[in-house]
Protein backbone atom coordinates (compact mmCIF):
# COMPACT_ATOMS: atom_id res chain seq x y z
CA UNK A 1 0.00 0.00 0.00
CA UNK A 2 1.33 3.25 -1.03
CA UNK A 3 1.79 6.60 0.74
CA UNK A 4 -0.86 8.05 -1.09
CA UNK A 5 -3.21 5.23 -0.98
CA UNK A 6 -2.79 5.10 3.13
CA UNK A 7 -3.74 8.83 3.92
CA UNK A 8 -6.21 9.93 1.90
CA UNK A 9 -8.86 9.87 4.60
CA UNK A 10 -6.40 12.30 6.28
CA UNK A 11 -8.05 14.75 8.65
CA UNK A 12 -6.50 17.85 8.72
CA UNK A 13 -5.79 19.85 11.86
CA UNK A 14 -5.51 23.17 12.49
CA UNK A 15 -2.79 24.92 11.09
CA UNK A 16 -2.64 27.75 12.84
CA UNK A 17 0.61 29.05 14.55
CA UNK A 18 2.19 26.53 11.93
CA UNK A 19 5.60 28.80 9.72
CA UNK A 20 8.40 28.08 8.10
CA UNK A 21 9.99 30.78 8.95
CA UNK A 22 12.22 28.94 11.67
CA UNK A 23 13.95 26.94 8.26
CA UNK A 24 15.03 30.10 6.93
CA UNK A 25 16.25 31.45 10.10
CA UNK A 26 18.60 28.27 10.43
CA UNK A 27 20.03 28.25 6.46
CA UNK A 28 21.05 32.28 7.15
CA UNK A 29 22.58 31.41 10.91
CA UNK A 30 24.04 28.06 9.15
CA UNK A 31 25.93 30.13 6.94
CA UNK A 32 26.72 33.25 8.76
CA UNK A 33 28.42 31.27 11.79
CA UNK A 34 30.36 29.30 9.43
CA UNK A 35 31.78 32.06 7.70
CA UNK A 36 32.45 33.56 11.10
CA UNK A 37 33.95 30.50 12.03
CA UNK A 38 36.34 30.53 8.82
CA UNK A 39 37.29 33.96 9.31
CA UNK A 40 38.12 33.39 12.71
CA UNK A 41 39.95 30.06 12.21
CA UNK A 42 42.33 31.68 9.17
CA UNK A 43 43.37 34.33 11.29
CA UNK A 44 44.04 33.29 13.98
CA UNK A 45 46.58 31.08 12.27
CA UNK A 46 50.16 32.41 12.34
CA UNK A 47 50.85 32.24 8.35
CA UNK A 48 52.48 34.92 5.79
CA UNK A 49 49.37 36.47 4.87
CA UNK A 50 47.95 36.59 7.94
CA UNK A 51 50.60 38.16 9.62
CA UNK A 52 50.84 41.02 6.88
CA UNK A 53 47.53 41.54 7.62
CA UNK A 54 48.31 42.10 11.43
CA UNK A 55 51.47 44.40 10.54
CA UNK A 56 49.37 46.96 8.22
CA UNK A 57 46.53 47.05 11.08
CA UNK A 58 49.42 47.33 13.85
CA UNK A 59 50.63 50.47 11.69
CA UNK A 60 47.13 52.15 11.76
CA UNK A 61 46.32 54.67 14.84
CA UNK A 62 43.55 56.26 16.27
CA UNK A 63 40.56 56.68 14.31
CA UNK A 64 41.92 54.77 11.02
CA UNK A 65 42.74 51.21 13.18
CA UNK A 66 39.15 50.93 13.92
CA UNK A 67 38.09 52.18 10.35
CA UNK A 68 40.46 49.18 9.21
CA UNK A 69 39.30 46.74 11.53
CA UNK A 70 35.38 47.56 10.54
CA UNK A 71 36.38 47.58 7.01
CA UNK A 72 37.57 44.02 7.44
CA UNK A 73 34.09 42.88 9.47
CA UNK A 74 32.42 44.51 6.89
CA UNK A 75 34.06 42.80 4.42
CA UNK A 76 32.69 39.27 6.36
CA UNK A 77 29.36 40.65 6.96
CA UNK A 78 28.38 41.45 3.25
CA UNK A 79 30.26 38.13 2.36
CA UNK A 80 27.97 36.44 4.58
CA UNK A 81 25.13 38.35 3.05
CA UNK A 82 25.96 37.36 -0.54
CA UNK A 83 26.07 34.14 0.53
CA UNK A 84 23.15 33.82 2.20
CA UNK A 85 20.87 35.77 -0.18
CA UNK A 86 20.99 32.63 -2.82
CA UNK A 87 20.90 30.41 0.37
CA UNK A 88 17.24 31.67 1.00
CA UNK A 89 16.72 31.90 -2.65
CA UNK A 90 17.32 27.72 -2.61
CA UNK A 91 15.67 27.20 0.81
CA UNK A 92 12.20 28.64 -0.66
CA UNK A 93 12.27 26.85 -3.50
CA UNK A 94 13.06 23.44 -1.22
CA UNK A 95 9.45 24.43 1.08
CA UNK A 96 7.69 25.37 -2.43
CA UNK A 97 5.53 22.17 -1.94
CA UNK A 98 4.75 22.24 2.04
CA UNK A 99 4.00 25.82 2.10
CA UNK A 100 1.67 25.07 -0.89
CA UNK A 101 0.31 22.20 1.06
CA UNK A 102 0.23 24.47 4.45
CA UNK A 103 -1.32 27.61 2.28
CA UNK A 104 -4.12 25.29 0.91
CA UNK A 105 -5.11 23.95 4.38
CA UNK A 106 -5.27 27.69 6.21
CA UNK A 107 -7.52 28.67 3.20
CA UNK A 108 -9.69 25.82 4.32
CA UNK A 109 -9.18 23.67 1.07
CA UNK A 110 -8.41 20.22 1.65
CA UNK A 111 -5.33 19.36 -0.26
CA UNK A 112 -5.43 16.73 -3.35
CA UNK A 113 -3.62 13.46 -2.12
CA UNK A 114 -0.74 14.27 -4.63
CA UNK A 115 0.05 17.77 -3.19
CA UNK A 116 0.08 16.22 0.52
CA UNK A 117 2.13 13.37 -0.32
CA UNK A 118 4.55 15.68 -1.98
CA UNK A 119 4.71 17.76 1.09
CA UNK A 120 5.39 14.56 3.20
CA UNK A 121 7.77 13.63 0.92
CA UNK A 122 9.88 17.15 0.78
CA UNK A 123 9.20 17.57 4.20
CA UNK A 124 11.25 14.21 5.28
CA UNK A 125 13.82 14.55 2.58
CA UNK A 126 14.77 18.62 3.48
CA UNK A 127 17.35 17.72 6.08
CA UNK A 128 18.98 15.83 3.78
CA UNK A 129 19.00 17.98 0.57
CA UNK A 130 19.94 20.66 3.46
CA UNK A 131 23.14 19.21 4.48
CA UNK A 132 23.87 18.35 0.37
CA UNK A 133 23.01 21.96 -0.60
CA UNK A 134 25.16 23.19 2.14
CA UNK A 135 27.52 20.94 1.43
CA UNK A 136 28.26 21.95 -2.43
CA UNK A 137 28.08 25.58 -1.52
CA UNK A 138 30.85 24.92 1.22
CA UNK A 139 32.91 23.42 -1.02
CA UNK A 140 32.73 25.56 -4.45
CA UNK A 141 32.04 28.99 -2.71
CA UNK A 142 35.98 28.88 -0.33
CA UNK A 143 37.66 27.99 -4.02
CA UNK A 144 36.26 30.24 -5.90
CA UNK A 145 36.56 33.55 -2.97
CA UNK A 146 40.42 32.24 -2.03
CA UNK A 147 40.91 32.06 -6.24
CA UNK A 148 39.88 35.45 -6.25
CA UNK A 149 42.14 36.41 -3.59
CA UNK A 150 44.88 34.66 -5.01
CA UNK A 151 44.74 36.35 -8.88
CA UNK A 152 44.43 39.54 -6.63
CA UNK A 153 47.63 38.96 -5.64
CA UNK A 154 46.47 39.15 -1.83
CA UNK A 155 47.89 35.77 -1.15
CA UNK A 156 50.23 33.13 -2.17
CA UNK A 157 48.72 29.76 -3.81
CA UNK A 158 49.56 27.50 -1.54
CA UNK A 159 47.88 29.79 1.42
CA UNK A 160 44.94 30.41 -0.29
CA UNK A 161 44.53 26.41 -1.05
CA UNK A 162 44.75 25.66 2.63
CA UNK A 163 42.27 28.45 3.60
CA UNK A 164 40.00 27.07 0.83
CA UNK A 165 40.64 23.29 2.50
CA UNK A 166 39.99 24.41 6.03
CA UNK A 167 36.65 26.44 4.90
CA UNK A 168 35.31 23.30 3.15
CA UNK A 169 35.93 21.40 6.44
CA UNK A 170 34.27 23.86 8.75
CA UNK A 171 31.55 23.91 6.37
CA UNK A 172 31.32 19.74 6.57
CA UNK A 173 30.94 20.61 10.35
CA UNK A 174 28.48 23.55 10.22
CA UNK A 175 26.32 21.39 7.40
CA UNK A 176 25.96 18.71 9.86
CA UNK A 177 24.69 20.97 12.20
CA UNK A 178 22.34 22.51 9.92
CA UNK A 179 21.00 19.14 9.53
CA UNK A 180 20.23 18.15 12.68
CA UNK A 181 18.94 21.36 13.55
CA UNK A 182 16.40 21.29 9.83
CA UNK A 183 15.67 17.88 11.48
CA UNK A 184 14.59 18.99 15.09
CA UNK A 185 12.34 21.75 13.78
CA UNK A 186 10.80 20.15 11.34
CA UNK A 187 9.97 16.93 14.32
CA UNK A 188 8.66 20.13 16.39
CA UNK A 189 6.92 22.07 14.24
CA UNK A 190 5.79 20.07 10.97
CA UNK A 191 6.46 16.62 11.46
CA UNK A 192 3.16 15.94 13.91
CA UNK A 193 0.84 18.04 11.46
CA UNK A 194 1.84 16.27 8.14
CA UNK A 195 1.72 12.94 10.06
CA UNK A 196 -1.08 13.13 12.78
CA UNK A 197 -1.12 9.54 12.35
CA UNK A 198 2.41 8.77 13.07
CA UNK A 199 3.47 5.92 9.97
CA UNK A 200 6.43 8.26 8.50
CA UNK A 201 8.08 5.22 7.59
CA UNK A 202 5.61 4.16 5.02
CA UNK A 203 5.91 7.19 2.97
CA UNK A 204 7.83 6.18 0.00
CA UNK A 205 10.79 7.61 -1.62
CA UNK A 206 11.56 9.31 1.81
CA UNK A 207 15.47 9.28 2.74
CA UNK A 208 16.14 7.61 5.24
CA UNK A 209 19.06 7.72 8.21
CA UNK A 210 19.43 5.10 10.66
CA UNK A 211 20.88 5.22 14.43
CA UNK A 212 23.68 3.71 13.86
CA UNK A 213 24.46 6.06 10.97
CA UNK A 214 23.93 9.04 13.06
CA UNK A 215 26.18 8.40 15.39
CA UNK A 216 28.71 7.22 13.03
CA UNK A 217 28.26 11.01 11.13
CA UNK A 218 28.64 12.32 14.42
CA UNK A 219 32.08 10.59 15.59
CA UNK A 220 33.10 11.77 12.12
CA UNK A 221 32.72 15.27 12.10
CA UNK A 222 33.63 15.42 15.94
CA UNK A 223 36.64 13.84 15.89
CA UNK A 224 37.90 13.72 11.78
CA UNK A 225 37.37 16.98 11.06
CA UNK A 226 39.48 19.32 13.41
CA UNK A 227 41.90 16.43 13.45
CA UNK A 228 42.03 17.19 9.72
CA UNK A 229 42.01 20.60 10.20
CA UNK A 230 44.67 20.69 12.97
CA UNK A 231 46.76 18.62 10.95
CA UNK A 232 46.92 20.71 7.65
CA UNK A 233 47.22 23.62 9.86
CA UNK A 234 50.39 22.29 11.38
CA UNK A 235 51.97 20.94 7.98
CA UNK A 236 51.04 24.77 6.13
CA UNK A 237 52.91 26.13 9.42
CA UNK A 238 56.09 24.21 8.37
CA UNK A 239 55.64 25.20 5.01
CA UNK A 240 55.85 28.42 5.59
CA UNK A 241 58.78 28.60 8.65
CA UNK A 242 61.43 29.43 6.79
CA UNK A 243 59.64 32.49 5.39
CA UNK A 244 58.55 33.87 8.78
CA UNK A 245 60.77 36.51 9.94
CA UNK A 246 59.81 36.66 13.68
CA UNK A 247 61.58 34.89 17.19
CA UNK A 248 60.53 31.26 17.76
CA UNK A 249 58.95 32.46 21.24
CA UNK A 250 56.99 34.66 19.45
CA UNK A 251 56.18 31.77 16.85
CA UNK A 252 55.31 29.42 19.47
CA UNK A 253 52.79 32.05 21.13
CA UNK A 254 51.15 32.22 18.02
CA UNK A 255 50.76 28.42 17.17
CA UNK A 256 49.44 27.98 20.65
CA UNK A 257 47.11 30.83 20.36
CA UNK A 258 45.42 29.08 17.28
CA UNK A 259 45.35 25.86 18.95
CA UNK A 260 43.76 27.78 21.50
CA UNK A 261 41.23 29.12 19.21
CA UNK A 262 40.68 26.00 16.61
CA UNK A 263 40.14 24.14 20.52
CA UNK A 264 37.26 26.64 21.60
CA UNK A 265 35.23 27.02 18.32
CA UNK A 266 35.11 23.01 17.87
CA UNK A 267 34.57 22.17 21.27
CA UNK A 268 31.40 24.30 21.14
CA UNK A 269 30.81 23.78 17.75
CA UNK A 270 30.99 19.56 18.53
CA UNK A 271 29.30 20.25 21.78
CA UNK A 272 26.30 21.57 19.91
CA UNK A 273 26.22 18.47 17.53
CA UNK A 274 26.67 16.29 20.36
CA UNK A 275 23.56 17.79 21.96
CA UNK A 276 21.29 17.54 18.51
CA UNK A 277 22.65 14.44 17.92
CA UNK A 278 21.66 12.81 21.29
CA UNK A 279 17.87 14.72 21.70
CA UNK A 280 17.33 13.08 17.83
CA UNK A 281 17.66 9.74 19.54
CA UNK A 282 16.62 10.77 23.20
CA UNK A 283 13.74 12.78 22.78
CA UNK A 284 11.62 10.23 20.91
CA UNK A 285 12.63 7.46 23.33
CA UNK A 286 11.43 9.68 26.31
CA UNK A 287 7.94 10.54 24.42
CA UNK A 288 7.72 7.00 24.28
CA UNK A 289 8.51 5.96 27.53
CA UNK A 290 6.17 8.52 29.02
CA UNK A 291 3.03 6.94 26.89
CA UNK A 292 3.75 3.87 28.04
CA UNK A 293 3.73 5.33 31.50
CA UNK A 294 0.22 6.21 30.98
CA UNK A 295 -0.61 2.99 29.59
CA UNK A 296 0.57 1.37 31.88
CA UNK A 297 -1.67 3.27 34.21
CA UNK A 298 -4.59 2.69 32.24
CA UNK A 299 -5.07 5.04 29.37
CA UNK A 300 -5.87 3.40 26.28
CA UNK A 301 -6.19 6.70 24.17
CA UNK A 302 -2.74 7.86 24.97
CA UNK A 303 -0.41 7.74 21.55
CA UNK A 304 3.14 7.78 20.65
CA UNK A 305 3.98 10.65 18.59
CA UNK A 306 6.08 9.44 16.02
CA UNK A 307 8.29 11.86 14.09
CA UNK A 308 10.65 9.79 12.62
CA UNK A 309 11.31 7.11 9.68
CA UNK A 310 14.37 5.57 11.69
CA UNK A 311 14.15 2.73 14.28
CA UNK A 312 12.59 4.48 17.01
CA UNK A 313 10.26 5.93 14.30
CA UNK A 314 8.95 2.15 13.67
CA UNK A 315 9.38 1.42 17.10
CA UNK A 316 6.55 3.75 17.58
CA UNK A 317 4.37 2.92 15.29
CA UNK A 318 4.78 -0.42 16.82
CA UNK A 319 4.25 0.99 20.29
CA UNK A 320 0.91 2.83 18.63
CA UNK A 321 -0.24 -0.64 16.91
CA UNK A 322 0.45 -2.29 20.40
CA UNK A 323 -1.53 0.40 22.39
CA UNK A 324 -5.11 0.38 19.81
CA UNK A 325 -4.76 -3.89 20.79
CA UNK A 326 -4.77 -2.69 24.32
CA UNK A 327 -7.92 -0.49 23.59
CA UNK A 328 -9.38 -3.27 21.45
CA UNK A 329 -8.91 -5.95 24.15
CA UNK A 330 -10.14 -3.72 26.78
CA UNK A 331 -13.14 -2.87 25.06
CA UNK A 332 -14.07 -6.72 24.07
CA UNK A 333 -12.78 -7.46 27.90
CA UNK A 334 -15.49 -5.01 28.82
CA UNK A 335 -18.01 -6.14 26.43
CA UNK A 336 -17.21 -9.78 27.68
CA UNK A 337 -17.41 -9.05 30.86
CA UNK A 338 -21.17 -7.67 30.77
CA UNK A 339 -21.94 -11.60 28.84
CA UNK A 340 -19.96 -13.41 31.36
CA UNK A 341 -19.42 -12.55 34.74
CA UNK A 342 -15.35 -10.93 35.50
CA UNK A 343 -14.06 -14.09 37.16
CA UNK A 344 -14.97 -16.23 34.12
CA UNK A 345 -14.16 -13.94 31.67
CA UNK A 346 -10.20 -13.62 33.20
CA UNK A 347 -10.08 -16.97 33.48
CA UNK A 348 -11.21 -17.88 29.87
CA UNK A 349 -9.06 -14.90 28.49
CA UNK A 350 -5.51 -16.16 30.41
CA UNK A 351 -6.24 -19.36 29.62
CA UNK A 352 -6.32 -21.34 32.98
CA UNK A 353 -9.97 -23.08 31.82
CA UNK A 354 -8.88 -26.20 30.38
CA UNK A 355 -10.29 -26.86 27.13
CA UNK A 356 -11.11 -30.28 27.87
CA UNK A 357 -13.02 -29.30 31.30
CA UNK A 358 -12.27 -30.28 34.71
CA UNK A 359 -13.68 -31.98 37.69
CA UNK A 360 -14.32 -30.06 40.94
CA UNK A 361 -16.76 -29.75 43.69
CA UNK A 362 -19.19 -26.72 43.41
CA UNK A 363 -22.93 -26.04 44.70
CA UNK A 364 -25.26 -25.11 41.52
CA UNK A 365 -28.40 -22.73 41.68
CA UNK A 366 -31.63 -22.31 39.61
CA UNK A 367 -33.97 -19.88 39.80
CA UNK A 368 -37.20 -19.88 37.89
CA UNK A 369 -39.93 -16.92 37.77
CA UNK A 370 -43.26 -18.41 38.06
CA UNK A 371 -46.43 -17.48 36.07
CA UNK A 372 -44.24 -16.17 33.13
CA UNK A 373 -45.66 -17.44 30.26
CA UNK A 374 -49.07 -14.93 31.21
CA UNK A 375 -46.95 -12.56 31.93
CA UNK A 376 -45.62 -12.16 28.60
CA UNK A 377 -49.13 -12.60 27.03
CA UNK A 378 -50.81 -9.94 29.22
CA UNK A 379 -48.36 -7.23 28.70
CA UNK A 380 -46.61 -5.89 25.96
CA UNK A 381 -42.81 -6.69 25.09
CA UNK A 382 -41.37 -3.76 26.01
CA UNK A 383 -42.78 -4.17 29.37
CA UNK A 384 -42.07 -7.68 29.65
CA UNK A 385 -38.50 -7.21 28.84
CA UNK A 386 -37.89 -4.30 31.02
CA UNK A 387 -39.73 -6.48 33.92
CA UNK A 388 -37.13 -9.10 33.47
CA UNK A 389 -33.90 -6.91 33.24
CA UNK A 390 -35.21 -5.29 36.49
CA UNK A 391 -35.41 -8.90 37.78
CA UNK A 392 -32.30 -10.34 36.27
CA UNK A 393 -30.23 -7.47 37.82
CA UNK A 394 -31.45 -7.98 41.19
CA UNK A 395 -30.84 -11.02 41.19
CA UNK A 396 -27.56 -11.06 39.65
CA UNK A 397 -26.60 -8.37 42.57
CA UNK A 398 -27.41 -10.71 45.32
CA UNK A 399 -25.74 -13.86 43.60
CA UNK A 400 -22.38 -11.69 42.76
CA UNK A 401 -22.38 -10.31 46.53
CA UNK A 402 -21.90 -14.13 47.68
CA UNK A 403 -19.08 -15.02 44.97
CA UNK A 404 -22.06 -16.26 43.00
CA UNK A 405 -21.46 -16.94 39.43
CA UNK A 406 -24.37 -16.51 36.92
CA UNK A 407 -23.84 -18.84 33.95
CA UNK A 408 -26.41 -17.85 31.57
CA UNK A 409 -29.86 -16.47 31.35
CA UNK A 410 -32.31 -18.45 29.35
CA UNK A 411 -35.81 -17.05 28.70
CA UNK A 412 -36.64 -16.34 32.56
CA UNK A 413 -34.40 -18.56 34.45
CA UNK A 414 -30.96 -18.19 35.94
CA UNK A 415 -28.33 -20.44 35.95
CA UNK A 416 -25.32 -19.79 38.67
CA UNK A 417 -22.65 -21.46 40.57
CA UNK A 418 -20.56 -21.48 43.37
CA UNK A 419 -17.01 -22.32 43.90
CA UNK A 420 -15.80 -21.96 40.65
CA UNK A 421 -13.41 -21.14 38.42
CA UNK A 422 -12.45 -19.22 41.31
CA UNK A 423 -12.72 -22.27 43.99
CA UNK A 424 -13.36 -21.22 47.72
CA UNK A 425 -14.08 -22.68 50.69
CA UNK A 426 -18.01 -22.96 51.86
CA UNK A 427 -19.92 -22.35 48.67
CA UNK A 428 -22.58 -24.42 49.71
CA UNK A 429 -23.46 -21.46 52.16
CA UNK A 430 -22.64 -18.68 50.02
CA UNK A 431 -25.41 -20.02 47.64
CA UNK A 432 -27.78 -20.74 50.13
CA UNK A 433 -27.30 -17.01 51.83
CA UNK A 434 -27.54 -16.11 48.26
CA UNK A 435 -30.56 -17.45 47.95
CA UNK A 436 -31.62 -15.73 51.14
CA UNK A 437 -30.98 -12.07 49.72
CA UNK A 438 -32.95 -12.97 46.33
CA UNK A 439 -36.06 -13.67 48.01
CA UNK A 440 -35.15 -10.12 50.15
CA UNK A 441 -34.79 -8.61 46.86
CA UNK A 442 -37.52 -9.80 45.41
CA UNK A 443 -39.77 -8.53 48.00
CA UNK A 444 -38.56 -5.21 47.43
CA UNK A 445 -39.05 -5.25 43.67
CA UNK A 446 -42.66 -6.14 44.39
CA UNK A 447 -42.89 -3.52 46.84
CA UNK A 448 -41.66 -1.13 44.09
CA UNK A 449 -43.97 -3.18 41.19
CA UNK A 450 -47.18 -3.12 43.33
CA UNK A 451 -46.85 0.88 43.76
CA UNK A 452 -46.92 1.53 40.74
CA UNK A 453 -49.39 -0.88 39.85
CA UNK A 454 -47.20 -3.45 37.67
CA UNK A 455 -47.84 -7.49 38.32
CA UNK A 456 -45.86 -8.72 41.00
CA UNK A 457 -43.14 -11.45 40.76
CA UNK A 458 -42.96 -15.31 42.34
CA UNK A 459 -39.84 -17.14 41.31
CA UNK A 460 -38.58 -20.66 42.89
CA UNK A 461 -34.98 -21.59 43.39
CA UNK A 462 -33.50 -24.75 43.79
CA UNK A 463 -29.32 -25.72 45.31
CA UNK A 464 -27.43 -28.85 44.93
CA UNK A 465 -23.58 -29.52 45.72
CA UNK A 466 -21.68 -31.99 44.39
CA UNK A 467 -19.29 -32.95 41.66
CA UNK A 468 -19.33 -31.01 37.90
CA UNK A 469 -17.33 -31.28 34.69
CA UNK A 470 -16.58 -27.49 34.21
CA UNK A 471 -14.97 -25.61 31.07
CA UNK A 472 -15.64 -24.56 27.59
CA UNK A 473 -18.38 -25.83 25.69
CA UNK A 474 -19.87 -25.73 22.25
CA UNK A 475 -18.75 -25.35 18.78
CA UNK A 476 -15.01 -25.07 17.50
CA UNK A 477 -16.32 -21.58 16.04
CA UNK A 478 -18.52 -20.27 19.21
CA UNK A 479 -17.81 -21.70 23.04
CA UNK A 480 -18.78 -20.71 26.17
CA UNK A 481 -18.20 -21.90 29.71
CA UNK A 482 -20.43 -24.45 30.65
CA UNK A 483 -21.20 -27.05 33.77
CA UNK A 484 -22.29 -30.95 32.82
CA UNK A 485 -22.95 -33.78 35.12
CA UNK A 486 -26.00 -34.72 37.44
CA UNK A 487 -25.41 -32.08 40.12
CA UNK A 488 -26.42 -29.39 37.40
CA UNK A 489 -29.40 -31.61 36.73
CA UNK A 490 -30.46 -32.16 39.72
CA UNK A 491 -30.62 -28.89 40.78
CA UNK A 492 -32.35 -27.80 38.24
CA UNK A 493 -35.23 -30.53 38.89
CA UNK A 494 -34.99 -29.16 42.49
CA UNK A 495 -35.88 -25.83 41.02
CA UNK A 496 -38.88 -27.86 40.05
CA UNK A 497 -39.94 -29.17 42.71
CA UNK A 498 -40.89 -25.40 44.52
CA UNK A 499 -43.95 -25.16 42.35
CA UNK A 500 -44.75 -29.21 43.45
CA UNK A 501 -43.90 -27.80 47.28
CA UNK A 502 -45.20 -24.60 47.02
CA UNK A 503 -42.39 -23.12 48.40
CA UNK A 504 -39.55 -20.08 47.22
CA UNK A 505 -36.10 -22.09 48.40
CA UNK A 506 -35.40 -25.79 48.45
CA UNK A 507 -32.16 -26.86 49.33
CA UNK A 508 -30.72 -30.27 48.73
CA UNK A 509 -29.50 -32.77 51.22
CA UNK A 510 -25.95 -33.05 49.87
CA UNK A 511 -25.89 -29.63 50.21
CA UNK A 512 -27.31 -28.91 54.15
CA UNK A 513 -24.69 -31.90 54.69
CA UNK A 514 -22.10 -29.28 53.56
CA UNK A 515 -23.69 -26.37 55.47
CA UNK A 516 -20.74 -24.41 58.19
CA UNK A 517 -23.67 -21.63 58.94
CA UNK A 518 -26.71 -21.87 60.74
CA UNK A 519 -30.09 -21.80 58.83
CA UNK A 520 -34.08 -22.61 59.75
CA UNK A 521 -34.51 -25.64 57.39
CA UNK A 522 -37.64 -27.59 57.37
CA UNK A 523 -37.17 -31.56 55.79
CA UNK A 524 -39.61 -32.23 52.86
CA UNK A 525 -40.74 -35.76 52.63
CA UNK A 526 -38.41 -37.71 50.04
CA UNK A 527 -39.61 -37.53 46.18
CA UNK A 528 -38.67 -39.37 42.79
CA UNK A 529 -38.00 -36.14 39.95
CA UNK A 530 -37.87 -37.24 36.42
CA UNK A 531 -34.69 -39.05 35.18
CA UNK A 532 -33.92 -40.76 38.18
CA UNK A 533 -34.52 -44.26 40.02
CA UNK A 534 -33.93 -43.11 43.52
CA UNK A 535 -35.86 -40.40 45.36
CA UNK A 536 -34.03 -37.47 46.63
CA UNK A 537 -34.39 -35.65 49.90
CA UNK A 538 -35.03 -31.17 49.92
CA UNK A 539 -35.19 -28.84 52.44
CA UNK A 540 -37.36 -26.28 52.60
CA UNK A 541 -35.35 -22.55 53.98
CA UNK A 542 -37.71 -21.24 56.18
CA UNK A 543 -38.32 -17.52 56.88
CA UNK A 544 -36.49 -15.79 59.48
CA UNK A 545 -39.37 -15.79 62.10
CA UNK A 546 -40.43 -19.51 62.47
CA UNK A 547 -43.48 -20.88 64.31
CA UNK A 548 -43.07 -22.41 67.39
CA UNK A 549 -44.17 -26.24 67.94
CA UNK A 550 -43.54 -27.53 64.28
CA UNK A 551 -41.67 -30.94 64.76
CA UNK A 552 -40.51 -31.09 61.50
CA UNK A 553 -38.35 -27.97 61.75
CA UNK A 554 -34.05 -28.66 61.71
CA UNK A 555 -32.98 -25.33 63.46
CA UNK A 556 -29.52 -24.97 62.61
CA UNK A 557 -29.55 -21.33 63.87
CA UNK A 558 -30.12 -18.18 63.26
CA UNK A 559 -30.18 -16.51 59.40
Amino acid sequence: MTGRQQRTDDQWSDPTGISLRGLYVISVLAMGIGISVVFAVNFATPTDFVLKQFAELSQKRGIDYFFEVGKRLGGVFFLIALIGSPTLLVMRQLLLPISRCLDMVKKGRVPTPDTAEKARRRLINLPFIFIAMNIGLWLVIPALVFLVAHVADLMNLRTSAVFAARASMVGLITSSVAFFRVEAFSRRELIPFFFPKGRVADLKGAARISISRRIRMFFRMATVVPMTILLVTLITLQWELDALNMPVEEYGLRVIIFTIVLFGILFASTGVLNRLVSRSIVDPLNRMLEALKKVRDGDYQTRVRVVGNDEIGILGDAGNQMIRGLADRQKIRTAFGKYVTPEIRDEILSGRIPLEGERCEATVMFADLRGFTPFVENNPPEAVMSGLRTYFTAMHRAIRLRRGLVLQFVGDEIEAVFGIPIHFEGHSDAAVRAAIDMRKALKELNAEREASGKPTFAHGIGIHSGPVLAGNSGSEEQSAYALIGSTVNVASRIEGLTREIGCDILISQETVERLKGSFWLHKETARFVKGYSQPIIVYRLQEEEQPEGDSDERETGDV
